[in-house]
């Protein structure tokens, strides 16, 4: 692939169809991803859901529910189960629930029930029956003291297998062993139930063939009556009833190489039928492949006819094909079609890198050569066309950098702000509701802090009343977590708030997950208010204590003069008082004195 101009994509972490191949989901980065098969449109999306750096995706599932009222369409429900053994269920609003059944590695996760159960099997050896909806364990089966490397369900399922050191075939309803599956090549890695139980296909590990098993239940015996043989090892199998051939059967296989290869076996013993190849040439190299990522078997006719699930391309660019197949065994060769994103992600890192070098190089070379060429042609415009110039880059008959830019009329400044474009307005009611909807889908908490820090009342009361009931939960989920901030986040926050509460609040409330995030809303708020009163009671504290202190710049003048009370004692007080009589005793006793002093004695004699 050194001289190829595009790599293959890297895979998905996990990827899995629904039951019906209606849906296909994936993680890949740590994000988490539905597709609708038919459209191959994205319909949902989560960004690492689980936020535990130290764990991992192992695997996913995913489903469409039916809701009480039909009118209300279906709810898209997807598991993923982590190496450190927890399950999570997301839907529209995000995690519903979390729960970990298992000590270690999720080995593999089905819906059931059209949604309503999910199964899920873990290293540990046991199998857990859970409900989708609630996360509560309905069952748990001990399959196994060894690590299980595979578990499938049975289209209809009624039958269920798990691989370990030793594989075995268990009854849904009765939850018992009704058989065991030798393995003396060794334990089966990958294995596929059909749906009446009636055969099945295994695969071990550093092998490349696809085992056909066929099972008699009321014996209890499994014969293995054929081996189909693949050029790579298989990393997907599948099998199903044939509806043409009463005793045969459909084999469906994915190659590590990205090839699938399907068998239409008219009986279980047809041991040298050639599969029909399923392949994808890139578009943009005719020598290239695109692997395939995933497929499954959709329809079986009677006519002999069968159509199956491809998906391929890269995580950010999936294609999606129902392929219908005969019984004529002709390979079947799908094209790649990629958009401009597309492309940069069908290149390799080096490829990518050279590329970027090569163009920089250009661009270094590219104002040289030019100017040469054009300050050139310009001497042999202005001057005699014989004549031949020695050293293009030095031409002293070139204009000035000044005269150019006077040329160019950059050097007046009266028309460059003239010409300078007016300031661009705020965003308008008709555009913040679509930039809110598209960051509540895109789970992008950057953009929707964009979007709330607008106050205009109009723009928020518009943005609010058009968002649907779903996207209203994501936008309460994200004030629930933005309210345990401070600052001008929270208070952009609140009006939005209001607006969500008062016109939302009926649909809200009719939605049970809702309901958790009212309460969490309600604990936050109380939590945040429940200091209001004794934070008054120190802010008017405060402001009585300073209102007597004077501030240093004021004036002496109209400085107003401290008033001074002193609190003493009784005993005090008539010290005080008869200090006082004293002194008044003392003055008219000295006015007597300097009466004597002063006067002849004929006056004191006459009084």
């Amino acid at each position: 692939m050194a001289g190829d101009k595009t790599a293959a994509p890297p895979p998905p972490d996990a990827a899995a169809f629904s039951p019906d191949g209606e849906l296909f989901a994936a993680v890949s980065d740590r994000r988490v991803q539905v597709w609708r098969t038919g459209g191959g449109e994205i319909i949902e999306g989560w960004t690492d859901p689980i936020s535990a750096p130290d764990d991992s995706y192992s695997c996913i599932a995913c489903c469409s529910v039916q809701k009480k009222h039909k009118k209300d369409g279906n709810l898209i429900l997807v598991a993923v189960g982590t190496t450190n053994g927890q399950v999570l269920v997301l839907d529209s609003t995000g995690v519903i629930w979390k729960n970990a059944p298992h000590t270690c590695k999720v080995v593999s996760l089905h819906f059931a029930r059209h949604g309503r159960v999910l199964y899920t099997a873990g290293m540990d050896g046991i199998i857990c029956e859970l409900n989708s909806r609630t996360g509560e364990s309905k069952d748990t089966i001990k399959a196994t003291k060894k690590p299980i490397n595979s578990f499938t369900l049975s289209h209809d399922e009624k039958f269920m297998g798990v691989s370990s050191k030793t594989t075995r075939l268990f009854s849904v309803s009765e939850k018992k062993e009704i058989l065991r599956i030798p393995s003396d090549a060794g334990p089966v890695q990958l294995m596929s139930v059909s749906d009446d139980g009636r055969f099945l296909v295994s695969h071990v590990d550093n092998n490349k063939e696809v085992q056909v098993w066929s099972c008699d239940q009321n014996s209890c015996t499994i014969v293995s009556t054929a081996s189909l043989t693949m050029q790579n090892q298989p990393k997907i199998v599948e099998c199903t009833r044939s509806t043409s051939y009463g005793h045969g059967g459909i084999v469906l296989a994915v190659s590590k190489k990205g090839v699938a290869h399907v068998w239409h076996l008219q009986t279980l013993s047809q041991n040298e039928v050639l599969p029909t190849k399923i392949s994808v040439k890139n578009s943009l190299d005719k020598k290239g492949r695109i692997p395939i990522i995933s497929a499954k078997l959709c329809d079986t006719n009677e006519d002999n006819t069968v159509k199956v699930h491809v998906v391929f391309g890269s995580p950010n660019f999936l294609q999606f094909k129902v392929v219908e197949l005969d019984d004529t065994c002709k390979d079947i060769n799908l094209v790649a079609e990629y958009d401009e994103l597309a492309k940069q992600d069908m290149v390799s890192p080096q490829e990518r890198n050279l590329e970027q070098e090569a163009k920089a190089n250009s661009k270094d070379a590219e104002p040289v050569q030019g100017k040469a060429k054009k300050r050139t042609s310009s001497v042999l415009d202005s001057t005699n066309d014989t004549t031949k110039e020695v050293n293009p880059e030095y031409n002293l008959d070139e204009p000035t950098m000044e005269e150019k830019l006077a040329s160019l009329n950059l050097l007046n400044k009266s028309e460059i702000t003239e010409e300078q474009p007016p300031s661009l307005a705020p965003p308008s009611a008709d555009s913040v509701h679509v930039l809110l909807k598209q960051a509540l889908r895109a789970d992008d908490h950057t953009e929707l802090l964009k979007c709330l820090y607008n106050r205009d009342e109009k723009v928020i009361v518009k943005s609010v009343s058009l968002l649907t009931p779903a996207d209203v939960v994501k936008l309460l989920k994200f004030f629930v977590l933005l309210i345990q901030s401070r600052g001008a986040k929270l208070v952009c926050m609140l009006p939005w708030l209001q607006a969500l509460l008062c016109r939302h609040m009926s649909s809200i409330v009719s939605q049970e997950s809702s309901l958790l995030l009212l309460n969490s809303l309600y604990q936050l708020i109380d939590a945040r208010t429940s200091t209001f009163k004794s934070a008054l009671q120190l802010s008017t504290t405060l402001d009585y204590l300073f209102s007597g202190v004077s501030d240093g710049e004021t004036d002496e003048e109209d400085a107003v003069p401290p008033i001074i009370y002193e609190d003493k004692d009784t005993d005090d007080e008539e010290s005080e008082v008869d200090a006082m009589e004293t002194d008044e005793e003392s003055q008219e006793l000295g006015d007597v004195t300097d009466a004597s002093e002063h006067s002849d004695g004929s006056d004191i004699m006459t009084d």
